[in-house]
């Protein structure tokens, strides 16, 4: 007698299914504005790729996309080609030329005018005017992955590896919780595909689903409104979602995501009062994947793991992960620290100097190192404030000689022009908004810097 188990039939897709022949060549991939981008153009779009990309040696490949669709085919073409995309987690010009000198990547693939100093290969939204090519699709390589990068807590872009099969376990586990989106139900964004969340979210699970998604970002309530004509799924920012105008006219989506912060109960409540769906707010990294979820139906709501996922917690405090999801120790080295209840747990804050403002992961160590770079700066300490309820950035700077000059004119003009250098560099929320020029950054007994008080610099 045959006692193994049968295996639960699959939900999605393989990634390496998605361009099968089988399908309909007319199946809606993605959309932009009023134009449809069926199978047919995507595998052409994806095929001429390969044959752009096979002539070429350079193995690493930085895909820096503003539509959604074009940096599908990307994705796709490089893993068929063999090669490795790196997804760098901006898009900023200055800092991708830094991260190509210091080897992250060997070539580009782009749709923006970017130079950078390495072989690129540019992409266009113009359409078409074949949707055949006479090539056969490579085989897809069993142990593919990609690279992405995220902040580490040294200050330095951290690369993950994640092998595409655990990226296509994950679809197959979120999927369960999908179950209840019609055939048709379209995907539309708030955030980026340059980082985990919106990969995910944005692009793999529409792929694997059959699921057509939208090639632009979605940046304003108004947009929603001729989305949602048709069964809409959204993904989302805390951020976004907390913008919502609840004096523009009610919105029925299918189902509302959101990650990369907590939701208040207030909020959550305010969602489902102006797209008529909670929030499915969901908790992971960029090492782990997803790792739980919840619905706000009352103060305190706990979250949940996912099916397989098993939460504990750590002497110190921290959460410890254990999940099919990844194969290495990301699930104990995440930074959180929680408390476990029955019938979930609560996240408490986070243990080293990676912090959120507006759902952006944001190193301080990299905003320090980035102020100490500047000639007219030499020392700096970056913390975290809140004002007027919001989370900003204050700066306590050591100025040099040549900042020492430059203060000459006043506060404001020196601020404004080291906010203008770092513009280069740094994200909008990551610049400070609050400055102190002191002497010397303060520390205590230990030698180390003293937070406490550098908080009362800024009272």
């Amino acid at each position: 007698m045959d006692n193994q188990k049968t295996a639960a039939p699959r939900i999605t897709l393989r990634l390496k299914d998605v361009l099968s022949a089988n399908r309909p060549h007319n199946t809606l991939i993605s959309w932009r504005g009023e134009q449809r981008l069926t199978l047919s153009k995507f595998r052409f779009r994806v095929k001429k790729l390969i044959r752009q990309l096979q002539s070429c040696p350079e193995q690493q490949w930085a895909i820096c996309f503003n539509d959604s669709y074009l940096f599908s085919a990307a994705l796709l073409a490089l893993i068929y080609c063999g090669k490795t995309p790196v997804i760098p987690g901006h898009l900023r010009q200055a800092q991708l030329k830094e991260q190509y000198q210091q080897g992250a990547f060997d070539a580009l693939l782009s749709d923006l005018p970017l130079q950078i100093g390495c072989p690129t290969i540019w992409s266009s939204a113009t359409p078409h005017d074949r949707e055949e090519l006479a090539i056969e699709l490579p085989e897809w390589p069993e142990n593919a992955e990609l690279i992405l990068f995220t902040s580490g807590s040294t200050g330095q872009p951290k690369a993950v590896h994640k092998l595409i099969r655990l990226l296509e376990a994950e679809s197959e586990l979120l999927a369960n919780n999908w179950r209840s989106l019609v055939p048709g139900t379209r995907i539309a964004a708030t955030v980026s595909h340059q980082h985990l969340y919106g990969l995910t979210f944005r692009i793999l699970l529409p792929l694997v689903l059959g699921l057509p998604f939208n090639a632009q970002l979605t940046e304003y309530h108004e947009q929603l409104q001729p989305l949602a004509t048709t069964p809409l799924a959204l993904i989302a920012s805390p951020a976004y979602l907390k913008r919502l105008d609840s004096s523009l006219r009610v919105l029925n989506c299918s189902m509302v995501v959101s990650a990369g912060g907590p939701l208040n109960l207030d909020e959550a409540r305010r969602v489902k009062q102006c797209l008529k769906v909670a929030p499915l707010e969901i908790y992971g990294t960029s090492e782990t994947g997803v790792i739980a979820h919840r619905r706000q139906e009352h103060l305190q709501q706990p979250w949940q793991p996912f099916n397989g996922i098993q939460i504990t917690r750590q002497p110190d405090g921290e959460i410890n992960v254990v999940s099919p999801l990844f194969n290495n120790d990301a699930g104990s080295t995440i930074g959180d620290l929680i408390s476990l209840e029955p019938d979930g747990f609560h996240l408490l804050g986070r243990k080293d100097k990676i912090i959120k403002i507006e759902e952006k992961r944001i190193s301080l160590a990299d905003v320090e190192q980035r102020l100490i770079s500047l000639d007219e700066i030499s020392d700096a300490a970056v913390i975290p404030i809140t004002q007027n309820g919001r989370t900003l950035l204050a700066a306590a700077i050591v100025l040099t000689n040549i900042g020492q000059q430059r203060h000459q004119q006043g506060d404001h003009p020196l601020t404004q022009h080291l906010r203008q250098q770092l513009r280069e560099w740094l994200e909008p929320v990551a610049l400070p908004k609050r400055w102190r020029i002191v002497s010397a950054i303060p520390l205590n007994t230990q030698g180390k810097r003293a937070y406490s008080e550098l908080q009362e610099l800024f009272l």
